[in-house]
């Protein structure tokens, strides 16, 4: 069992201890494993890291599948950037649709379809 980043998930990946929110609700139980859904819940619950099962867990090589043109990201941020100029950005829910919107912006992009936006 390692303790690994929202960022780090990959559907099927099971849960080594149950995943709670601030006041203690069961948001998914151990042992199940991740969906797409759930993965975007625990982002909207403000999980930062969860602990999963299996020592083989090989994260690091799911990021480093998506190869983003540096170029092309800053171009899609100052683009959507535009659109939250007046938004609290360090507001984490604020931040965290700039980021999913920035994604979605990038992967619009010609090279870039197959971004993992979540």
């Amino acid at each position: 069992m390692r303790k690994i980043r929202l960022e780090q998930l990959a559907p099927g990946m099971r849960l080594a201890q149950d995943v709670v929110n601030f006041s203690g609700q069961v948001l998914l139980y151990k042992g199940n494993p991740l969906q797409p859904k759930d993965i975007k819940n625990f982002k909207a619950w403000g999980i930062v890291e969860i602990a999963v099962a299996g020592s083989s867990l090989n994260a690091s090589n799911s990021l480093n599948n998506n190869r983003i043109d540096t170029n092309l990201l800053m171009e899609a941020q100052n683009e959507i950037s535009n659109l939250f100029r007046h938004a609290n950005l360090s507001h984490p829910v604020i931040a965290e649709l700039m980021r999913l919107s920035t994604l979605n912006k990038l992967k619009q992009k010609p090279g870039m379809e197959d971004v993992n936006v979540y």
